[in-house]
């Protein structure tokens, strides 16, 4: 595979690891990315990590996580660098798939994936989202492996990959759910008979019983905090009762259905495109894998849509198998004798539509990341808060020795700040303005502002910043301090 004809396909990969490792570390965190950094670096001075769901998503994230920090540290480039890694990793995890796609197809699956705004953008965030659409498609590629070999190992690997997606997010019972249905109506749309036997075969036993073992080694493992948090596994299935209601009401993300359809259209415009034509041609000539990737991805589209609690980075799910039938296009351009002119035209159009996405990448992960008038930026930290940092920073420097600084922190959404403030013993984070809140330095949120004025006794010098988009916070420093930077109240 090191032949001149896989070049392109190397070449995507390389591609997809310069967008998502290049200025990793400039844009500052969000508010998820915040909050779970805090909780990976309290697991590293020794926190007993056990899986809450009323807090967290599923362990996958933090325990994959505690390695790296503890070897690279827990600066914004080193946390995030794993999954960056991850999802730069999705372009090779599609080479098994080259007997389906061919070389033609599984390049253009390379590209369309190295490419996505949407996994460039989140393939540079601390969140769970990249690592479940990684681990879906090696679900995915570790099952059809099986069905091709029906080697042991294979099977053993398919279950780990699964026991591994279940760790992640309670949202991969919608892709399980997806997976399945799709590949039972392609079954019956290819062949006319839905029998799984025919499709899965007859498993030797020892076969069987090592794939349970593989998944529950690690469902079990991680969910009970390697044998510390027994009740894990029972707050594994509470979080779909929990999650169940949130994802029907929309708590605070709620959206109209036609969302995710808009948001493919207008960022990954190229992959709809490619896959639509992709899927057309797979059910028209009734081929088996085509349409199963057409139904997948046509079920994680209609699921996340008649969800009402909807955030863009849901749309990995979506763009992952729409960039597999995208494959399937190319597969049967090159793969069939169609006319060179057509062929041109498609290549032709493949390129620009690749290159607007790259431009689209460009906005969204360096230019404007922090402007969520694009789409895909969304509750974004502003990079005023980088000259927060460094102010406060210096005031707290210039203290007298042997007088900690007191640094009071208000607000109800006041991450990733309590985060790149931790370093600060006395740090005082509260969601309300205590009966005395004078400190040396105060960072408030803006609507907090004329409720605290009220309670300071001392006098302060003020000064506003940008938290994120239509959300200020204000620094009180202490009046004695003498900060010339800052204008008195």
């Amino acid at each position: 595979m090191l032949t001149v004809r896989w070049l392109p396909f190397w070449l995507a990969f390389a591609v997809a690891l310069a967008f998502r490792l290049f200025w990793l570390g400039d844009r500052p965190f969000h508010h998820d990315e915040g909050v779970n950094a805090w909780f990976l670096d309290r697991i590293l001075t020794g926190y007993q990590f056990n899986y809450d769901p009323d807090k967290f998503h599923g362990p996958f994230l933090f325990f994959f996580e505690v390695p790296f920090a503890a070897v690279l540290g827990v600066g914004d480039f080193a946390l995030r660098l794993p999954i960056a890694l991850l999802s730069a990793g999705m372009v090779p995890l599609l080479l098994p798939l080259r007997r389906r796609l061919g070389v033609a197809g599984v390049t253009a699956a390379a590209w369309l994936l190295a490419l996505s705004p949407s996994l460039v953008s989140y393939g540079r965030d601390l969140i769970h989202e990249t690592c479940l659409a990684f681990f879906t498609l090696a679900l995915v590629v570790a099952g059809l492996l099986y069905l091709e070999t029906r080697r042991q190992r294979d099977l053993v690997l398919a279950a780990l990959c699964l026991g591994l997606l279940a760790t992640i997010k309670e949202t991969y019972v919608l892709t399980l759910a997806v997976l399945a249905i799709a590949a039972v109506l392609a079954r019956i749309w290819t062949y006319g008979r839905p029998w799984l036997s025919a499709l899965w075969g007859r498993p030797r036993p020892e076969a069987v019983i090592w794939a349970m073992v593989a998944f529950a080694v690690s469902y079990v493992l991680l969910y009970t905090s390697f044998f510390t948090n027994p009740h894990g596994l029972a707050d594994s299935v509470r979080t779909f009762f929990l999650w169940a209601g949130k994802g029907i009401a929309g708590a605070e993300h709620a959206k109209p259905w036609h969302y995710f359809p808009l948001l493919l259209f207008n960022y990954e415009t190229v992959t709809v495109a490619c896959a639509v034509a992709g899927g057309w041609l797979a059910i028209r000539r009734r081929d088996a894998f085509g349409t199963f990737c057409a139904l997948w991805a046509a079920g994680e589209l209609a699921a996340y849509s008649l969800l009402r609690y909807k955030t863009p980075w849901l749309d990995l799910n979506i763009v992952l198998p729409a960039a597999i039938m995208g494959g399937v296009l190319f597969r049967e351009a090159f793969g069939r004798p169609w006319p060179r002119a057509v062929r041109a035209g498609i290549v032709a159009l493949f390129v620009l539509g690749l290159g607007w996405g790259a431009w689209r990448a460009v906005q969204v992960s360096f230019l404007r990341y922090d402007d969520d008038k694009l789409a895909l930026v969304y509750v974004p930290t502003d990079r005023d808060i980088r000259d927060l940092l460094v102010q406060v920073r210096g005031i707290l420097s210039r203290m007298p020795k042997g007088e900690p600084p007191e640094l009071l922190m208000l607000g109800h959404h006041a991450w990733p700040l309590p985060w790149y403030f931790r370093d600060v013993k006395t740090l005082d984070y509260s969601q309300e303005i205590p009966d005395d809140p004078d400190a040396d330095v105060l960072i408030v949120e803006g609507d907090l502002e004329t409720e605290l004025l009220t309670a300071l006794k001392e006098r302060y010098q003020r000064r506003e910043y940008v938290l994120r988009p239509r959300q200020k916070v204000v620094v009180f420093v202490n009046e004695r301090l003498g900060e010339g930077n800052f204008s008195s109240r």
